[in-house]
Order: structure tokens, then C-alpha cells, then sequence
């Protein structure tokens, strides 16, 4: 059987040949190779020309009469870079389609799709769909309650598949097969109550996983007695991010992740962090029920960059050594943690300069919203490479515990004075140094003036304690007599037993 383009290349060449005088083609050959040629073309107008279900190519690409109810998807087509190679993107969002996916009848997407969305469109079943060329599928804010086994083994180009906002109770060990290429997966907003072990095994080249707001995976979890995400779950040691926020976690490993730098953790149950990888840059715990920060909270995170701590209910104190041990730590955010009345001095440590391996150090500060109202001058050397300080609603008591911050001179510090009553409401920013007093402290102006106030208060009450004797004090011109016993106004004294001679 001549395939298509054997036949042509036969029948060039001979014709060829037969030009340049070459007997090596005869007639029968030549014949042959184009019957060959003629029997492949009829076999492929006799094929069925693929047509797609969720596409009207036969449309203008802007149709003015164009609606929402047209039974078809938006599709626009455009060349891709860098080869400029034609590509399309298929938009099935708040669409009204003409066809229904079918559970297990595989839809064939035009070639060349590269982005499919089938957002909101209150789907209850994984559409099958076969795409050489796809790479972003976005299946989220539907009603979707199951992964069929290998329902994506069609897509292994496929790059980022988000099935957030779902109702996806169980991910079996199968779910993902044919997804070796995926990098991230979001399965956020869901009902998982249960994963297979090694689920996410065969996705080898998985970058980012979202599991936030699942809040049944933290009994999961203990229930297993389990927590290493990656040695059970099979996740690829190239994860570089892992969203687990508000998923009732009260203990997790994540040691294993070789190459994890983000971790967002917040508003789960969590009580101490000892399991996390040494390498991680960008760690979240916002929301969890920590009361105090103890000495070295964090196990020598020697390349964590950011830690973001907001809204801790019942976080008080971060005591000495609290955060010693990560030297390359540039922002720290405490924003929201109400309960937050005190920074130790030595919450870096003491030798804070002397430790630094690099030029590295704290940038940026934010204790907005917090109750701090003071901090220790020992913090002045972990503060060398502060740049900014957010104290915005922190009732700050502006005296001279306060003034080696307001002279720092690369420190921009946003916040407002509560006390002394004299800057009461003043911008912390604009009051001057040696606006910042204690009592102890106070000028010799007002302590001489507070003196002659003394003496003047003493001399006025001296003054008014004269004037009130002499208010009642009797005139020259009253006389005073003595009462004598031949007086009649003598004292007259009457024995009970001689009354009745009265």
C-alpha cells in the first residue's frame, strides 16, 4: 500500500530521472507510484473532516450579530511566538452551548488550542478532552464532585489545570495520569476529605500546588498520622510553592521538599513550626493561634526573605532569640495582630551585625494595628538596615524611649503619637527630637517655673489662712466682762432634793 507522501516523492524522482536520460523508472513504475498517489487521495477526501463542537470557524472573527446564546464558545485565533505559528484560545465562560460533553466520549479541541475555559458553566462531570497542544485548562467554579481516573491522559502538554471552587471529595492515585508536564494545580475551595497515596507522583514537573481552603484535609491528615506531604503524597521534590492556608492543619512536614521556597501556611491550628525545609524564602503563618514567639521559633531558615505574620488573635510577645538565625530576612509583617504589646530588644539576637554573612538585613518592618506602644533601644543595631517602619494605629507613647527611632536618619516611620497629651494626634514622623521627653527629663524653664509656682502657692495659702483669722478674730470695739457669782447671769445650780423650795 503506497502511503501519500511515498507515492509523491516516487513519482517526482522518477520524473526526474526520465528527464536526465535515467532508465532506472520505467513506465510501470511511474504508473504505479501514481495510482498510488490517486488511491491515497481518495482515502483521505473519504475521511470525515474533523469538526469542532465548542467552535464556529465558519463565522466572522468580529460578528457584530454575535451573542451569548449562539451555541458556541468564544474562539480567537492569533500566531503564537516565537515562530508565529497559528494558535487558538477557547472561551466557554457564562456561554450557552449547543453541545453537552458526554462522561467518557472523548472531544477533540481544534488544533492548535493552546487555552480552554470552562469556568462557571455548573459542570458536575470532568469533560474527557484530547489536545496535543494545550496548555492552560481552566475547569474552576463548577459543581464538580469526582477525577475520573486518567480523564486528562489526552492533555500531556497540559501546563496549569485549576479546579478551584468545586466540590471534590477524593483524589485517587490516578486522577493525574498523563499530566508528567503540569506545573501548577489548583484545587482550592473544594471538599477534599481524602488523598490516595502517591497522587501526585506522576506529575514529576509540579512547580505550584494549591490546596488552601479545603478544611477537612487537617483531619485528614491526623487521621493518617501522616503529614510529610511529600513522601506520602508523591509530590516532586521541584515543588517550589505549597498553599495549605485554612486547611485545619495542626502539624505538617514539609522537610522533604528539597526545592520548596514558598510556603503559605496561614489560619490553620498550628502551635509551633519545627518541620520546614532550610532553603525556604517566603513563609506565611497569618492567623494561627501562636501566643508567643519563644527562642528560636524558626529552625535556622538561613535563606528565608520574607516572613509574614498578620492577624495573630492571641499572639503577645516576641521574646528574646524570638527570630535569631535568619540573616537574610529583608521584610517582616506583623500588621493586624491586635494583641501585640511587646518586642523584646534582643529579638534578633544580640550580636545581630556580627552575625551577618551577607549585606542582607531587615528593609522593611510593619507592626501597623498592633498594641505596641514603646520599643527597646537595643533594637537600634537590628534596625541599621531598616528602611521602612509602619506603626500606623499603634498607640505609641512618644517620650524619650522613643527618640534614638526619630533620629534614625535613613528610617522612614509612618504612625501617630497617643501620649504625651502635648503631641496627642501628631504625625510621628514630624515631631522633632527633643520634642521627645520623660518627666525626668524636663527642662530647668519649667523646673524653675514649677518652683516659683510652688512658693506662690505657698505664700497664697499663708496669705488666705491670715485673712480668715482675722475675719474672726472680735474688734477693738467689742468689750469683754467676767461673769462674777453676783452676777444674774451667774450659774445657777439646782439640787434635785430641794426643788420643791423653789
Amino acid at each position: 500500500m503506497w502511503t501519500k507522501g511515498l507515492a509523491r516523492s516516487v513519482v517526482t524522482l522518477c520524473l526526474l530521472l526520465s528527464i536526465c536520460g535515467n532508465s532506472w523508472c520505467d513506465e510501470e513504475a511511474v504508473a504505479a507510484a501514481a495510482a498510488g498517489v490517486e488511491e491515497v487521495d481518495h482515502q483521505t477526501q473519504s475521511l470525515p473532516t474533523p469538526v469542532s463542537h465548542l467552535c464556529n470557524f465558519t463565522k466572522p472573527l468580529l460578528d457584530p450579530t454575535e451573542s451569548e446564546d449562539d451555541g458556541y464558545c468564544i474562539c480567537n485565533t492569533h500566531n503564537g511566538q516565537p515562530w508565529g505559528i497559528p494558535v487558538v484560545e477557547i472561551n466557554c465562560r457564562n456561554r450557552l452551548l449547543a453541545h453537552v460533553f458526554v462522561p467518557g466520549v472523548v472531544e477533540q479541541l481544534p488544533q492548535g488550542t493552546v487555552r480552554l475555559d470552562l469556568s462557571h458553566r455548573t459542570l458536575t462531570d470532568v469533560p474527557w478532552l484530547a489536545g496535543s497542544s494545550l496548555h492552560y485548562l481552566h475547569l474552576d467554579h463548577n459543581a464538580i464532585t469526582t477525577v475520573p481516573d486518567k480523564v486528562f491522559a489526552n492533555l500531556s502538554s497540559l501546563l496549569e489545570l485549576h479546579l478551584s471552587g468545586n466540590r471534590i471529595e477524593v483524589l485517587t492515585t490516578d486522577a493525574l495520569a498523563g499530566l508528567a508536564m503540569l506545573k501548577l494545580l489548583d484545587l482550592s475551595h473544594n471538599r477534599l476529605r481524602a488523598i490516595e497515596l502517591n497522587a501526585f507522583s506522576v506529575s514529576i514537573h509540579l512547580e505550584r500546588l494549591v490546596l488552601s481552603n479545603n478544611t477537612a484535609l487537617g483531619e485528614f491528615f491526623n487521621r493518617t498520622g501522616e503529614s510529610d506531604l511529600f513522601l506520602r503524597l508523591g509530590v516532586t521534590t521541584r515543588l517550589s510553592t505549597i498553599e495549605l492556608e485554612r486547611c485545619n492543619l495542626t502539624d505538617i512536614s514539609l522537610t522533604s521538599g528539597a526545592g520548596l521556597e514558598r510556603a503559605f501556611l496561614g489560619h490553620n491550628r498550628f502551635q509551633q513550626l519545627t518541620q520546614l525545609p532550610k532553603q525556604l524564602t517566603y513563609l506565611d503563618v497569618s492567623g494561627t493561634p501562636i501566643r508567643s514567639l519563644p527562642p528560636k521559633f524558626l529552625p535556622y531558615l538561613l535563606h528565608l526573605d520574607t516572613l509574614i505574620m498578620q492577624d495573630m488573635p492571641t499572639l503577645t510577645t516576641l521574646e528574646a532569640y524570638s527570630l535569631y538565625g535568619l540573616p537574610r530576612m529583608t521584610y517582616l509583617n506583623l500588621q493586624g495582630s491586635r494583641n501585640l504589646t511587646t518586642i523584646d530588644g534582643h529579638l534578633f539576637g544580640q550580636n545581630v551585625v556580627r552575625n551577618e554573612t551577607t549585606d542582607a538585613g531587615l528593609k522593611r518592618l510593619v507592626l501597623a494595628g498592633t498594641s505596641i506602644r514603646t520599643l527597646n533601644d537595643s533594637l537600634q543595631m537590628a534596625f541599621e538596615s531598616l528602611r521602612v517602619l509602619d506603626l500606623r494605629g499603634a498607640p505609641l507613647y512618644c517620650d524619650c524611649k522613643l527618640r534614638w527611632l526619630r533620629e534614625m536618619r535613613n528610617l522612614t516611620t509612618t504612625g501617630m503619637c497617643v501620649k504625651p497629651s502635648s503631641l496627642r494626634r501628631a504625625p510621628f514622623g514630624l515631631v522633632q527630637p527633643h520634642q521627645y521627653e520623660c518627666r525626668s527629663e524636663q527642662s530647668w524653664v519649667y523646673t524653675v517655673f514649677n518652683v516659683i509656682l510652688g512658693v506662690l502657692l505657698v505664700v497664697g495659702v499663708g496669705v488666705g489662712i491670715y485673712l480668715i483669722v482675722r475675719a474672726v478674730r472680735p474688734g477693738p470695739q467689742v468689750v469683754l466682762r467676767r461673769v462674777g457669782e453676783t452676777s444674774p447671769y451667774a450659774r445657777v445650780t439646782i439640787e434635785p432634793n430641794s426643788a420643791e423650795n423653789l
